[in-house]
């Protein structure tokens, strides 16, 4: 039965909708990407089953396109999530746009959001922070602030307001991408990302990466010797870390303090993902550059 309703479904014409709508949510139940594409060759794939509910659950999967430099992970969506996020009611409008991931491929996938509104100029916006997502993790949710302090502009025209819409026009395009730098395109990765669960919503539960995400920060960086996990809150907060290289793989972990120094002169130069995690189960994951 589900098979035929899959070939049934894939027969028709894909809707494409105008307006972004507060809690609307792309989860491919409908066995269609839900008009999410790419620039290349290489289509995003409906999978049918193994999404983040299990068996029967189906998902996005977005595998990198191209070669060389040009070589990206990037899809992009003109229709549903065209419009006004602002939705006519400062109060009510569209804030966080949260998904569940999970990384299939074996490279370090530094997540963000990017947007694009054509009023005859292109006004282009990124989200501030990228989110890690680890391979071999397997799925989780993850939020991204679409807050004007959490958004950086893309141009120096940028205007907030008209990006995200005041009006009736608003946001053109959304990407969902990989870059370490807020951007509009994608940093080169090989790399296979699994989306289900895209959702606009006026708030959101404390997770993970938001939870601590404000409270600490990882000093200095770059850096050759020592780092420090620093906190304005808790000075003595007892913490976990573990740092990943770019394949994934924990290259040094051990146990210490918040605003206590860490020796990395073990580590070769490169870039890595420092997780931290304290007693509560937080968690707060930062990119490190080792000189």
């Amino acid at each position: 039965m589900k098979k035929t309703l899959r070939f049934l479904l894939l027969c028709l014409p894909t809707i494409a909708l105008s307006q972004v709508e507060l809690d609307q949510v792309d989860d491919f139940e409908d066995y269609t990407m839900r008009n999410w594409t790419k620039n290349s060759s290489i289509a995003n794939e409906n999978i049918y089953n193994g999404g983040p509910s299990g068996e029967g659950d189906n998902f996005l999967r977005v595998t990198s396109s191209g070669s060389g430099s040009d070589l990206e992970l990037m899809t992009k969506n003109n229709a549903q999530w065209q419009g006004n996020y602002y939705q006519g009611n400062l109060s009510s409008r569209v804030k966080y746009i949260s998904m569940d991931v999970r990384n299939s491929g074996s490279n370090v996938i530094f997540l963000r959001l990017s947007f694009q509104t054509d009023y005859g100029l292109i006004y282009r916006c990124s989200t501030t922070n990228a989110i890690a997502v680890l391979p071999n993790e397997g799925w989780k949710r993850i939020s991204f602030s679409i807050l004007e302090e959490n958004i950086t502009p893309l141009s120096d025209t940028f205007n907030y307001a008209v990006t995200f819409g005041n009006g009736s026009q608003g946001v053109e395009e959304m990407r969902i991408l990989h870059n370490d730098v807020p951007a509009w395109e994608s940093d080169p990765i090989e790399a296979v990302l699994d989306i289900d669960n895209i959702m606009a919503e006026s708030q959101t539960l404390s997770t993970e990466e938001i939870t601590m995400k404000s409270e600490l920060k990882l000093f200095p960086n770059p850096t050759s010797n020592t780092i420090t996990v620093t906190s304005n809150e808790n000075v003595t907060e007892d913490i976990s870390y573990g740092i990943i290289d770019l394949l994934g793989r924990t290259v040094k972990e051990g146990r210490s303090k918040l605003n206590q120094e860490i020796n990395i002169q073990d580590l070769n130069s490169g870039n890595y993902i420092v997780e931290i995690k304290n007693d509560k189960g937080d968690i707060f994951r930062e990119k490190l550059i080792k000189n």
